[in-house]
């Protein structure tokens, strides 16, 4: 049984980039594949003392990792990155796109030219051009594999203020879906669509009056964790997803179905 596990979810040996990995869900994402076994780059954009300090915690636990910053929405930051991982890696096994934010709430009628610009290039250009960018990389990795993040947002069009976020997110799911033909079969593409995750994404952007209203309107009754999305990357990465591509979980306690 412990051979059965360790061949089928374990990922020794496998090379994995993490975007926006130093805090939230892209840090219990690399928290997670380093346990499973996978070497992994933790890249951030600005939070540069959460994300060493990732690094620092997987480095205690006998893993392997380093950090790296870029701006994704700058294509010759993305290429530095590849750059630096053939020169280190030679090949690149699992790339978890999670960089992306909502930015600020606002109404479609008040969004100003740079917010939209923003917001696209924050969520959906910058996953475009760091997928362009690690293709060759992956096309020489081991069981290659890309993790897109979405979000429930994508089904429902998002909470008050959340439209053009929400629209990037179905974007992504669709994004995800027409790469798994495209890449296929060298490739395998999934997507994971979170719920309503309690970092400090959430923080940031939702009152404590929201959160407890999504916690109300979703079946399990309560808000999700970091981990419980780490969990499925690592499963959709492993072996024992090996037959899986073009494929969105929800991990959002039944919240789509609301």
């Amino acid at each position: 049984m412990a051979n059965y596990l360790v061949d089928q979810f374990g990922l020794s040996g496998r090379k994995a980039l993490v975007t926006g990995a130093g805090r939230g869900i892209g840090r219990a994402i690399s928290l997670a594949l380093a346990g499973a076994g996978a070497e992994v780059c933790v890249h951030f954009n600005t939070s540069r003392d959460k994300a060493e300090a990732t690094v620092s915690e997987i480095l205690d636990s006998g893993g392997k990792a380093f950090s790296f910053q870029a701006d994704l929405t700058i294509p010759a930051q993305v290429n530095k990155m590849t750059d630096q991982i053939q020169e280190r890696w030679g090949a690149l096994d699992i790339l978890v796109n999670n960089s992306g934010d909502l930015v600020q709430r606002s109404p479609v009628a008040n969004l100003t030219d740079e917010l939209i610009d923003r917001v696209l290039k924050l969520n959906l250009g910058s996953m475009v051009y760091c997928i362009r960018a690690c293709i060759p990389l992956l096309r020489t990795g081991i069981h290659p594999c890309i993790v897109n993040l979405g979000s429930v947002a994508a089904h429902h069009g998002g909470g008050n203020g959340a439209t053009l976020y929400a629209a990037t997110k179905g974007a992504i799911h669709t994004l995800t879906r027409g790469l798994a033909k495209e890449l296929a079969p060298g490739i395998r593409v999934n997507g994971i669509a979170p719920g309503v995750i309690l970092t400090d994404f959430h923080r940031r952007h939702s009152t404590n009056e929201l959160l407890q209203n999504f916690a109300a309107s979703t079946p399990l009754k309560r808000l999700g964790s970091s981990e419980e999305v780490a969990g499925a990357v690592v499963f959709l990465c492993a072996s024992a997803a090996s037959y899986i591509t073009g494929e969105v979980i929800e991990i959002n306690g039944g919240l789509w179905m609301a």
